[in-house]
Formats: structure tokens, sequence, C-alpha cells
């Protein structure tokens, strides 16, 4: 009796979340043109601690560029929450340059596997294709190199992402570091 009783009860609560869901607006009209990612550089592997340089070119034929969303996947852990970077009023049209993202120093970082996606975004709702660069880390990796086309963006920083960058080796041991097992 209980149990039937439990079911109902079960399957009325399921009902009344169903009826209660708002329903999902279409996606917005979107108007004129998506930026467009011209080019893109940065070094696949870096040492733990070095600031990695995220070169980019983008440009919009509407002259509306407002940001680069930025989204870090790292293998075993899962994504970072998303970042959102304001473009200057002057790189509307078009811009050159990098975003540097800090990372933490310790070589269990070794292991770890990353890709950052970039996305460019106008006033209009507009996304330019996304662009995915691979990101390991290595203790005896040489200093990142710079480069020559991308010598002039080198004196430019776009933006500075700061994600809390956490080894796998954190989660595989339930918290305790990887030491500690």
């Amino acid at each position: 009796m209980w149990r039937n009783m439990l079911i109902g009860m079960f399957a009325a609560l399921l009902a009344g979340c169903a009826a209660v869901q708002p329903p999902v607006p279409p996606p917005p009209q979107v108007q004129g043109k998506p930026p467009t990612v011209l080019d893109t550089y940065a070094a696949g592997i870096i040492r733990p601690g070095e600031n990695w340089l995220i070169f980019l070119r983008a440009e919009d034929p509407d002259g509306d560029m407002k940001s680069i969303a930025a989204v870090l996947w790292q293998a075993g852990v899962g994504y970072y929450p998303t970042q959102n970077n304001m473009l200057r009023a002057e790189d509307a049209r078009q811009f050159s340059g990098y975003l540097a993202m800090m990372t933490p120093t310790g070589f269990d970082l070794n292991w770890d596997q990353f890709e950052l996606t970039l996305i460019v975004r106008d006033s209009q709702g507009n996304r330019s294709q996304p662009v995915k660069l691979p990101l390991t880390f290595d203790m005896g990796a040489a200093p990142q190199e710079i480069p020559e086309k991308w010598q002039e963006a080198a004196e430019r920083r776009i933006a500075m992402l700061m994600f809390n960058i956490v080894s796998s080796s954190f989660y595989n041991s339930r918290g305790r570091g990887w030491m500690w097992r």
C-alpha cells in the first residue's frame, strides 16, 4: 500500500514539475555578418608557471565585435567556467594581439591535457567559428618563442585569462594530492 502511494506521489510530482517548466524561447534572429578569426598561434607545450601566450587576429565587416569568450577544457576534469573578455571600442572592426593565461607551477601538471576554445562575438549576437588550441605542460619545455609574424601582436595584450587550474591528480586522489595515495 505504501509503495503504491509513494509511486503515485512521485508520478504526481514529476507531472507537476513538467507543467511548471517555462517554454524555451527560440534563439534570437541574428543580423549582420559574424566576426572572422583570421589567424591564431599558441605554443602547444609550455612549462608550468609560465604565462601561456595566445595570439589572435580577427575582423568583422560590420565593425561591431565586442567580446572574446574563452572556454578551457581539461581531460579527466571537464570544463572550467567560461570567461568573457570585452574588447576595446577601437578593436570593433579588427584587432591583432594576444591573450595571456596564467598557469600554476608544479610538475604534477605534466600528465594533464587541456584545450582552449576561443569564440569572438559581436553586438548583434553573431559568433565566429570556434578556434581550438591544445595545451600540455612539460617541466623541460623550452621558453615560448614568438614567431616573427606575431612580433607586432606581442606588443598588444587583449586580455588576461585567469582559470583556476588544478592538476587532475588532485581529483583522482579525492583531493589529497597525488603523493598521499
